[in-house]
C-alpha cells in the first residue's frame, strides 16, 4: 500500500468518525429539546389559571412547544444538508455514504 491510498483510507476514516459524531450530536440535540419541551409543557399545564387580556389570542403552551420543536428538527434538517453537501464535495469514498445517511436521516 502506497502514501497516497493511506492517506486516502485515514481521511476516509476521520470523514466517517465526524458525520457518525455529527448525527450523534444532532439527535441528542433533537431527544433533550423534546424531553425540555415536554417538562415545560406539564409544568405549564399544572400551574393556576390566571385571567390575563387577550388570553385567547394566545398560543396553549402544547402549541408553542410544538412549534419549538418543529424549528428544532428544521434546524437539524440544514445542518444534515449542509453537512452531505460539504461531504459531497470531497474526493473520497465517504462522501456518498454521507449523502445517504444525511438523507435518510432528514427524512
Amino acid at each position: 500500500m502506497n502514501i497516497t491510498d493511506t492517506i486516502t483510507e485515514n481521511f476516509d476514516i476521520a470523514t466517517k468518525t465526524f458525520v457518525d459524531a455529527n448525527e450523534r450530536v444532532l439527535d441528542t440535540v433533537v431527544s433533550v429539546n423534546r424531553r425540555i419541551v415536554d417538562t415545560a409543557v406539564e409544568i405549564a399545564d399544572r400551574a393556576p389559571k390566571v385571567d390575563l387580556p387577550m388570553a385567547d389570542k394566545l398560543p396553549t403552551p402544547a402549541e408553542s412547544g410544538a412549534r419549538y420543536i418543529d424549528f428544532v428538527e428544521r434546524a437539524v434538517s440544514v445542518n444534515r444538508d449542509f453537512t452531505s453537501k460539504v461531504i459531497a464535495q470531497l474526493p473520497t469514498g465517504v462522501a456518498a455514504t454521507a449523502k445517504t445517511k444525511a438523507t435518510k436521516a432528514a427524512k
